[in-house]
């Protein structure tokens, strides 16, 4: 088979050993197992040598091969030394060294056998870290003769062979340490200050970008080894887990941080919709890593995220110009990134026959667009800053404008409230002189239509006594005049108390009473108003002896004002009756007034108590609508409320509710308390 070409050149850790093994004297060639079967003993055989191909350079590149693959190395020294022999990664699943001098008719027993990779222990030989170490003893003009068996199913393949004297070895180790010490210290940075943005400006894209920063240094840690020396020593399997699946992670995590930070979802949903399944990519990945299977997914899904690469770049510089230098920043790391991937994963896959130095591309690339991407969140974010600076300026003089209208608005304001203030005194006294003029006109009627009334009730009695018994049809007639007499009298009586409890004499005068006594006198004044009316008086007889500390002529004239309402609004229902009842409840009087009348609509209930309101079914039935009213202020007077429940077509009923005298109070839970 053809096997990729390797670099060429020799490495400046090779140099320092040329006066030890020149570059003439290295040879390398290949041979391709698909069976994974073949042993020492087989490739040591005429046909297995027969089978071996020369390839130039110290580095091998298989890509994703299910092929285990030997490499033969042929070492002839110059001069005699000690050599270390350094093969990496060290994360391949086994890399079997085998090592003897060059002689006719070796055998397999004749070989020193090492055994490499992350599905064994990791070495304790002191040497092997994050590339796995094979000392050597060469000796001048004689050939070492190295069997290199590599045997890995679930990633990518490739070795990179490397030979220096003993005393780099602490060298290495350091410029080793202090290069991923930095690289990683400074993504880890990055990620604090990634996170950082997002604690002062709570928005998406800063924690997914520290997701696809964790995800390169996930990546990068398992490809330099630290996984396996660190994490699974002994474990390769869950080596082999971590570093696909860290893979495929940093696609998803990438995807979604892109996707925000190229504010796709507002600016093209369509775009979106691709970086989301790039997304759903990762996680099919992740999938077949830990089914072991990425050999089968890696070329897939790694043409796919170059295929991704190439959009993010598109789309980077599509709008490089949209935002400044944030948008710039963001651009300029989309296209690093894209290099650095495409490069890395060209070496990795053998194509080109890239040098093993491009299998850092991606670290380098990574850490830098990391850099450039925090670097346009920053921009953003003072950005952000000065534009809210530059708000908050605005709204303090917007602030102080709208302080100096609104000073002026009240002083201007003020000034109306004192105009209509002296305007609504004006109309209030004007009304208290028109009530005052009122009630006077009721007193000067009542006045005077008294003396003449008394006149003609005096003649009537005259008149009355004067009959002959016998005479019943006058009687009759002198009895219908003399009621009628009592009538007018009684209604300017109750005209004359309105007039003077709706004006400026709304005082009551309160005093103790027996309840069933005023309810009873208001019945019997509103039969001498109303002779025709149908009014039930019902008295509990557990109200029979309840007192209430009340102005009797007051109350009075309101059950009086019920009681009209209730036969006027009544007087076309069929039964009209009208029932007027007394009841206790704890602690008050319960007053009242039902009728099977007009009743009052639905939503009305609560205006009818108001001054001059009235049904909006009342039609043509006459009345001012102050009746409600006035029982509401005499019963708010006395401490009381008043309840109104009625139903359109069907009726009302109103209750007053009045508490009890202190003593009689005491009387009935004294009662209460016996009862129980």
């Amino acid at each position: 088979m053809a096997w990729p070409a390797a670099a060429i050149g020799p490495s400046p850790a090779q140099a320092t050993t040329n006066d030890i093994i020149p570059p003439e004297g290295r040879k390398l060639s290949v041979l391709a197992d698909p069976s994974w079967a073949l042993s020492l003993a087989d490739v040591l055989a005429p046909e297995g040598q027969a089978a071996f191909k020369p390839v130039a350079g110290p580095n091998v590149n298989f890509g994703y091969t299910r092929n285990a693959n030997w490499l033969r190395l042929e070492l002839n020294a110059a001069a005699s030394g000690t050599a270390l022999l350094s093969l990496a990664p060290n994360f391949l699943d086994s890399v079997d060294v085998y090592v003897a001098r060059q002689r006719p008719g070796l055998t397999s027993a004749d070989f020193t056998p090492y055994h490499h990779g992350d599905h064994r222990p990791l070495p304790g030989d002191g040497l092997s870290g994050l590339q796995n170490v094979v000392p050597l003893a060469l000796s001048a003009g004689e050939t070492t003769l190295i069997y290199i068996r590599i045997a890995n199913a679930n990633s990518s393949t490739h070795l990179n062979i490397g030979l220096y004297p003993m005393a780099e070895l602490t060298t290495r180790a350091t410029e080793a340490s202090l290069l991923s010490g930095l690289w990683f210290g400074g993504m880890g940075v990055l990620l604090v200050i990634q996170l950082v943005f997002f604690h002062f400006d709570r928005k998406p894209q800063y924690p997914l970008l520290a997701l696809s920063t964790l995800g390169i240094m996930l990546v990068y840690g398992g490809n330099l080894g630290l996984s396996r020396m660190l994490l699974f020593p002994d474990n390769g399997p869950g080596n082999d887990l971590f570093m696909g699946a860290s893979a495929w992670f940093g696609l998803f995590a990438s995807a979604l941080a892109y996707s925000s930070i190229l504010e796709l979802p507002r600016l093209a949903p369509r775009l979106h919709r691709v970086y989301q399944a790039s997304a759903v990519v990762g996680l099919v990945g992740i999938g077949f890593a830990i089914c072991k299977s990425n050999i089968v997914f890696g070329p897939i899904g790694n043409n796919f995220a170059l295929l991704m690469g190439v959009v993010n770049v598109a789309q980077g510089l599509r709008t490089a110009n949209e935002s400044g230098a944030a948008s710039r920043l963001r651009a300029a790391a989309f296209c690093v990134l894209w290099i650095g991937s495409v490069l890395s994963l060209m070496q990795r896959q053998g194509y080109l026959g890239l040098p093993n130095v491009f299998w850092h591309a991606y670290a380098i690339s990574g850490l830098v667009q990391a850099i450039l991407l925090t670097g346009a969140l920053g921009v953003r974010l003072r950005a952000a800053e000065a534009l809210t600076r530059q708000m908050r300026e605005q709204a303090l003089v917007a602030a102080q404008d709208a302080e100096r209208s609104a000073n002026a608005l009240v002083v201007e304001k003020t000034r109306e409230l004192v105009v209509a203030r002296q305007i609504a005194e004006d109309a209030l006294q004007a009304e208290l002189r028109s009530q005052q003029q009122q009630v006077r006109f009721m007193e000067v009627i009542s006045h005077q239509y008294r003396t003449p009334l008394a006149a003609i009730r005096s003649n009537v009695d005259s008149i009355d006594i004067s009959l002959p018994k016998a005479d019943d049809g006058n009687r009759a007639r002198v009895k219908r005049i003399q009621r009628a007499i009592v009538r007018l009298v009684e209604m300017l009586e109750v005209n004359l108390a309105r007039s003077r409890l709706q004006g400026p004499s709304f005082k009551p005068e309160m005093s103790d009473a027996v309840a069933s006594d005023i309810v009873a006198a208001a019945a019997a004044r509103a039969l001498d108003l109303m002779p025709g009316a149908e009014i039930e008086v019902v008295i509990e007889p557990s109200a029979r002896s309840l007192r209430v500390n009340a102005d009797a002529a007051m109350l009075g004239l309101a059950l009086v004002n019920l009681l009209e309402n209730a036969v006027k609004f009544s007087a076309a229902a069929t039964p009209s009756q009208v029932v007027l009842s007394l009841g206790a409840i704890s602690g008050a009087v319960r007053i009242s007034v039902a009728d099977s009348g007009i009743g009052i609509p639905d939503g009305e209930l609560e205006r009818v108590l108001g001054h001059g309101v009235r049904g909006s079914n009342v039609g043509n039935i006459e009345g001012s609508g102050t009746g409600l009213s006035l029982v509401s202020r005499i019963a708010i007077a006395h401490g009381g409320s008043v309840g109104i429940v009625s139903t359109a077509g069907k009726g009302t009923t109103v209750q007053m509710t009045l508490p009890l005298a202190s003593d009689c109070g005491d009387t009935m839970r004294i009662a209460s308390a016996a009862t129980a």
